[in-house]
């Protein structure tokens, strides 16, 4: 009987993965356990091995699309087997989502073709019956909600519409007929207007009121506001309607335009569209330039980064370390670590020192939330590690977690910072691995850096920057610090800049500070 392959469990919160590359091709014979493609997460990136021995029958997917976690990817099988003993069974959960079929009953051709083992492999995504093409996930939201993909521009390769855009039209629905977000918030938040449409309203002295014309503040749109103040300095007619640009956070875009709607918006969205299509096909037609197309991790680090620094008030503090005290400790008790086959780094100082901190300023180690501020109670230390970059210089980032890192001492924590150091090297790191931080330290010192602000990755109150250690010149006094007396001289000290980069809703500068000076006294007065 014919096997199918589908993804491990790759962790909680990994909602769907990006197939990066086949090893194997149709025809193939494989044993069980072999690697036979990569997958990428907005996580990790993952081998997955042959569940049997057998000849590859089908791929289902091809480089670049993404999948859902129960997707079939492949089907096993012996010389001969059909493809349908596997198929039948079981099919992809954006089928399943869209129409369950009886299980008794043959599949109409309808069916047929939304199941994901009657597609060919160079589809990229699942496509609707309308031919939208959409992910499993982005598919299942979309009929919980409601909402008709035909109207979501996709984000996704190939522009497919992903769980984000649904989502998005759910929160910020625009129609062409003007009128705004369909329902209001509950209870007294039902004439509180949006952020950025007060800042408009701001902006261009115009009355919340007159715009909302009896409609609840808090459905209106940033769209309100332009077309109100197109109507008003009489830049364009009342009637034409201002659309959300194709990458607009919402995702709301029209279909067609609506039956009363002025030919202006047709003749105007017609004429943008051939300079956008000459401005992103320009690259490709000049030979001083090459587009890249960047790795599902490095897309994911440029939403998440992006997304970091638009979700919260972000603020870097810097303190500098003595760190002689460290150096000493290190170079007494080396080879003691070495002994028991432990490599004794400075960035297990550095993690030991940051726990400090945390006791210190338990808030540091939480993170803000709509109810309140949550702090943790175990210390789960994430530990940024780079990945090797390509001949274009594009690397990558991940960030493995030592568990209760506040029950270990340093060899303890050594011992992890070299474990986990080694999988990331070794590409193994797998999806719990990088589960359930609660505060994050990134060494960039390792490559020479001495100043960075790192950017908070979410769901934690802050992160903190380690630069190189270097000789600097320190005054030493014998007196006052501030006034100068025969007792000051220069001494040449290793020193470390701490940044610690926070969010400003959980902490303030003084309670941020009080965390690094904790960290400090920790290191310079190690023994």
């Amino acid at each position: 009987m014919a096997t199918e392959v589908k993804l491990p469990d790759l962790g909680e919160g990994v909602e769907d993965a990006a197939v990066s590359r086949w090893l194997v091709k149709v025809g193939d014979e494989v044993s069980a356990g072999d690697i036979i493609l990569e997958v990428a997460t907005d996580k990790v990136d993952t081998e997955v091995a042959a569940p049997a021995s057998g000849k590859i029958l089908k791929l289902n997917a091809g480089e670049g699309e993404i999948v859902s976690l129960s997707a079939v990817l492949a089907v096993i099988g012996a010389d001969g087997e059909s493809v349908d003993d596997a198929s039948s069974e079981e099919s992809t959960p954006a089928a399943a989502d869209a129409a369950p079929a009886p299980e008794s009953k043959p599949q109409t051709t309808a069916d047929a073709t939304q199941s994901t083992a009657q597609k060919p492999p160079s589809e990229k995504a699942e496509t609707s019956d309308d031919g939208i093409k959409a992910t499993p996930v982005a598919k299942r939201v979309a009929a919980e909600k409601g909402i008709s993909l035909s109207g979501i521009s996709g984000t996704g390769p190939g522009g497919q519409v992903t769980k984000d855009d649904v989502l998005a039209q759910s929160e910020g629905d625009h129609a062409p007929n003007n009128e705004g977000r369909d329902e209001a918030l509950p209870g007294d938040l039902a004439d509180v207007a949006p952020l950025e449409v007060r800042r408009l309203a701001a902006d261009y002295n115009i009355s919340l009121h007159e715009v909302a014309n009896g409609r609840a503040l808090s459905t209106l749109t940033r769209y309100d506001l332009l077309n109100a103040v197109a109507a008003r300095t009489g830049d364009d007619e009342v009637g034409k309607q201002y659309l959300p640009p194709q990458d607009f956070a919402y995702g709301a875009q029209p279909a067609a335009p609506a039956p009363t709607a002025t030919p202006a918006p047709t003749e105007a969205t017609q004429s943008a569209a051939p300079p956008k299509a000459a401005a992103t096909a320009a690259p490709k037609l000049s030979a001083a330039v090459e587009v890249v197309k960047p790795s599902r991790m490095r897309q994911l680090i440029a939403q998440n980064t992006f997304e970091s620094l638009q979700s919260s008030p972000q603020l870097t503090t810097w303190h500098d370390v003595d760190m002689t005290a460290v150096i000493n400790h290190r170079k007494a008790h080396k080879a003691e670590f070495a002994a028991n086959g432990v490599n004794l780094t400075v960035t297990a100082y550095l993690i030991a020192a940051t726990i400090t901190g945390l006791k210190a300023v338990p808030a540091a180690n939480g993170r803000w939330t709509d109810d309140g501020i949550a702090i943790y109670r175990t210390y789960n230390i994430g530990m940024a590690a780079s990945m090797p970059a390509d001949k274009y210089g594009l690397g990558g980032l991940i960030v493995p977690v030592i568990k209760n890192a506040g029950d270990l001492n340093l060899m303890g924590i050594a011992r992890q910072v070299n474990e986990l150091a080694e999988k990331a090297r070794a590409n193994k790191v797998t999806g719990p691995d990088l589960q359930d931080g609660t505060f994050t330290v990134t060494n960039y010192g390792t490559s020479g850096s001495v100043f960075q602000t790192p950017i908070i990755h979410q769901g934690q109150a802050g992160i903190l920057g380690t630069g190189a250690i270097e000789k600097r010149a320190v005054v030493v006094s014998n007196g006052s610090p501030l006034e100068a007396n025969l007792g000051d001289y220069l001494s040449f000290k290793p020193m470390l800049t701490l940044a610690f980069t926070f969010d400003h809703r959980v902490l303030d500068g003084a309670t941020a500070d009080a965390f690094c000076v904790a960290i400090k006294k920790s290191l310079e007065s190690w023994q």
